[in-house]
C-alpha cells in the first residue's frame, strides 16, 4: 500500500516504544500502527494494522482480534531475531484468530485487509454537504474497521498513518509526527479502543493558549467546517484553555501530547476520544451548542480516558465523573450556584428516570454497554461524588481523586480500586457508603415529622423511610434540618439516620417553636423528602 513502510523499518519503531500497561489474561497488547487509505469515492478503506503484544502464557494460543466484516489479504507474524512467518489463521467475519506457537514475550502481527465499514468509520457527506471521515468507536464499534482486542481493559498506545484526499485535513489521537505529509499522528500513553480515532475533512484550525504542564507545552486546538469557525471559537470553546488548567489545579496534570476539540459526524452529543474529542455537528450548525459538553468531555480526558473503567458495569467511574466534573469546572470560573444548580438537574433527571431500581454498578447490561448510558451512569454517579466530597470534607476528596488519578493514569481501574484509595486518603472505613449507592438500587425516600415540646424545649423528630423494600435502607450519618421561628429566626441541627431500621426517632433542642422545618436545606443529599407536622 502507498502509505506502507518497510516491516523493517516499521519493526524497528516498534521494538523501541515504550511498555505498556500489564493486563490480565494471555495477550496484552502493547501498540498499534494503522496505515489506513481513505478512498477519493466510495467507502471502501485499505489497511494494515500492525499489532505489537506479548505473549503471556506459556504454551500454544491464539491472538484474537475483533474485527466484523472485512476482507483479510495477508496476516504475517514477526518474531524478533526470527524475521517474518506468514500465518495461518481463521476468520469468521467477526474474529481474527491466529494461532500462536511458543513465541519470545514481544511478537508483531501485521495484518492487511479492505473493506466497506458497516459501522465504526462514517465516511460520506456532512451537514455542510462536503464528504468526511469520521471514526464513532464507542462502546465496541471500532471492531467493524479495525482490527483490535476491542474491550476497555487493554489499553495501548497507538499510531495511525492515514492516506486521504488531497483537500482533506487529517486529525487523530497524540501529536502530528514529520512525514507522510501531515498525516501521521503517534499517541504515546496507552489508550483504550474505544477513543481511537481518526476525523477527516475540509477543517478550518484555530489555536487557543496552549496550557503548560510542567516542561511540556500542551496545544488547544478547535477544528471545524470552515463555516462554523466563527461561532465555535466565540461561544463553546471560548475558554478551552482555561478548563483545562481547571482540571489540572483540581487533578493533575493533563494526560496527553494535545488537546483538539473536532467538529465531526458522531452519533452522541459528544465523544471523549483521548486527546482528539468528537463533538456532534449538529449543535454548530443550528448555533446551540454550549459550554458544559466541552467541560464534561475535556475532564474524560483525565477520568474515562486515562483512568479507564477496567469493564462496563463500571462506567460511572467515566460518566458519573465527567457529569460532577461539569459542574465543579463550572463553579470554578463562574461561581458555586453553577454546581448547586448542575446538582439540582441531575437529581430530577435521575428521579424522573427508568433506572431508579437498577443499582449504579450493573452487570445485567454488560453485554449491551449502550444501556449502561443511563440516569445511574450520568446523574447519579455525579451524585455519589458529590455526597462523598460531602461525607469526607473537599480537603480528603480532591487528595483521594488527585491520588487516584496518579495511581491509575494510563491504566484501568474498578470501583472497589477507586474506594481503597477514597478510604486511604480519608482515614475511614466507608464500605457502607460505596454500598449503598453503587450496588443498592434507589435512593432514600424519607417522611419526616415533628412536633415541638415547648416544656423541654425540644422537638421531637420521626423519620420513616419509605422507599421500596427491594431498594434497602440507606445510611445518613449527617441529615441536616433547619428550623424557623414566626419572628426569623433560624437554627440547623444534624441527625444520624443509622440505617438499621426504616424508623428513626430523636430529639433535638431548640429555644424556639418551629413554625417551618427544612430537610436538606443546602441540597447536599440525593434524596426526596415529605414533612408533616404531627
Amino acid at each position: 500500500m502507498g502509505c506502507m513502510r518497510t516491516v523493517g523499518s516499521m519493526l524497528a519503531a516498534l521494538l523501541l516504544s515504550g511498555p505498556a500497561v500489564a493486563q490480565r489474561s494471555g495477550i496484552d497488547v502493547k501498540s498499534y500502527w494503522f496505515f489506513v487509505t481513505l478512498p477519493d469515492s466510495g467507502r471502501e478503506i485499505h489497511v494494515a494494522a500492525v499489532v505489537t503484544f506479548e505473549h503471556q502464557v506459556p504454551g500454544d494460543s491464539v491472538l484474537a482480534l475483533n474485527l466484523v466484516g472485512m476482507t483479510i489479504d495477508s496476516v504475517k507474524v514477526l518474531v524478533p531475531t526470527r524475521g517474518g512467518l506468514s500465518r495461518e489463521f481463521t476468520y469468521d467475519g467477526r474474529v481474527l484468530r491466529i494461532p500462536l506457537r511458543p513465541q519470545p514475550a514481544t511478537i508483531i502481527a501485521v495484518v492487511g485487509y479492505h473493506g466497506t465499514p458497516q459501522d465504526g468509520l462514517i465516511i460520506g457527506s456532512n451537514a455542510r454537504g462536503r464528504r468526511v471521515a469520521f471514526a464513532d468507536n464507542w462502546p465496541e464499534r471500532g471492531r467493524f474497521w479495525l482490527p483490535t482486542v476491542d474491550r476497555p481493559s487493554d489499553k495501548a498506545m497507538t499510531r495511525f498513518s492515514i492516506r486521504a484526499p488531497a483537500v482533506w485535513r487529517v486529525v487523530a489521537n497524540g501529536k502530528l509526527t514529520p512525514g507522510e505529509g501531515g498525516r501521521e499522528w503517534d499517541e504515546s500513553h496507552p489508550i483504550p479502543t474505544y477513543t481511537m480515532v481518526i476525523g477527516a475533512n475540509e477543517f478550518t484550525v484555530s489555536t487557543h493558549r496552549p496550557v503548560i504542564t510542567g516542561r511540556d507545552t500542551i496545544p488547544i486546538e478547535v477544528w471545524t467546517y470552515p463555516e462554523d469557525s466563527a461561532f465555535a471559537d466565540s461561544v463553546p470553546f471560548r475558554r478551552a484553555t482555561e478548563i483545562v488548567e481547571v482540571m489540572q489545579r483540581l487533578i493533575g496534570p493533563f494526560p496527553y501530547e494535545k488537546l483538539a476539540h473536532v467538529q465531526s459526524s458522531t452519533k452522541f452529543g459528544g465523544m471523549e476520544n483521548s486527546s482528539a474529542i468528537f463533538y456532534a455537528e449538529k449543535p454548530y450548525v443550528e448555533r446551540r451548542m454550549g459550554e458544559g459538553v466541552v467541560r464534561h468531555e475535556t475532564s474524560h480526558q483525565w477520568f474515562g480516558d486515562a483512568v479507564t473503567e477496567r469493564d462496563w458495569p463500571d462506567i460511572w467511574l467515566s460518566e458519573g465523573f465527567a457529569t460532577y466534573f461539569d459542574g465543579v469546572i463550572g463553579a470554578a470560573l463562574d461561581g458555586d450556584t453553577v454546581l448547586v444548580n448542575s446538582m439540582r438537574a441531575n437529581a430530577e433527571s435521575y428521579f424522573k428516570s427508568d433506572v431508579t431500581d437498577r443499582p449504579i454498578v450493573d452487570s445485567g447490561y454488560a453485554a449491551d454497554p449502550i444501556k449502561l448510558l443511563n440516569a445511574n451512569s450520568y446523574p447519579k454517579g455525579a451524585w455519589v461524588l458529590h455526597m462523598l466530597r460531602g461525607t469526607i470534607g473537599d480537603s480528603a476528596f480532591f487528595r483521594g481523586l488527585r491520588s487516584y488519578y496518579r495511581t491509575y493514569r494510563d491504566s484501568t481501574a474498578t470501583s472497589e480500586d477507586f474506594q481503597r484509595v477514597i478510604e486511604k486518603e480519608a482515614r475511614a472505613n466507608l464500605g457502607w457508603f460505596f454500598h449503598q449507592w453503587l450496588y443498592q438500587p434507589g435512593y432514600p425516600q424519607l417522611d419526616v415529622t415533628w412536633q415541638y415540646d415547648a416544656g423541654a424545649r425540644k422537638v421531637l423528630l420521626g423519620i420513616t423511610q419509605r422507599q421500596k423494600p427491594e431498594w434497602g435502607l440507606f445510611r445518613l450519618p449527617q441529615l441536616t434540618l433547619e428550623f424557623r421561628g414566626a419572628n426569623g429566626a433560624t437554627v440547623r441541627r444534624d441527625v444520624a439516620v443509622t440505617g438499621d431500621s426504616r424508623e428513626t426517632t430523636t430529639r433535638v433542642d431548640l429555644p424556639f417553636a418551629p413554625t417551618e422545618v427544612r430537610v436538606d436545606p443546602d441540597g447536599k443529599l440525593l434524596l426526596r423528602v415529605t414533612i408533616g407536622r404531627r
